[in-house]
């Protein structure tokens, strides 16, 4: 009887301590994942944000197919690229790649800070991709650096696939 009343008092979310209790239990269940995640190589970062390198202004991306999914040997990347030259904006393209050529460079872990460098060569030109993650806050950048046209950096999330 009493571990009947202990597992209802348990559930009594109207207390503080059982609030935060759950709460941290499903943030350290979250980290959990997108640890697993990112050592497996196997996410979806999805871009909310691009801008490019040189004198590009900032774009805010409304659009749900603006990501880079890595699956373990598979890399599918949809995203806006506009290449900016002599200060001139050219028109917006899209980058869309579906390759299992590809190849992981550096898998770095500080603990809540991840980096991940990956690379394809695609239609004769190679991308780099610089993941930067950092778990405590959510935020992710990915750098993509063409060795023809312009950098971009992409701002978003990640998510475990």
């Amino acid at each position: 009887m009493v571990s009947l009343a202990a597992t209802a008092m348990a559930q009594d979310y109207s207390k503080k301590e059982v609030r935060d209790a759950k709460r941290t239990e499903r943030q350290q269940a979250m980290v959990q994942q997108l640890t697993n995640a990112l050592k497996t190589h196997n996410f979806t970062f999805a871009a909310s944000q691009a801008t490019p390198e040189f004198m590009g202004p900032q774009q805010a991306l409304n659009q749900w197919n603006n990501y880079v999914s890595v699956y373990p040997g598979y890399l599918e990347v949809n995203l806006p690229y506009t290449s900016v030259s002599q200060n001139v904006t050219m028109i917006p393209r899209r980058i869309a790649i579906n390759t299992t050529q590809f190849d992981f460079w550096e898998d770095m872990n500080n603990g809540s800070q991840w980096t991940l460098v990956f690379q394809t060569d695609w239609s004769g030109v190679k991308y780099v991709f610089h993941l930067n993650y950092d778990i405590d806050n959510g935020m992710a950048t990915l750098t993509l650096v063409p060795n023809q046209g312009n950098t971009v950096v992409y701002t978003g999330s990640i998510q475990a696939n």
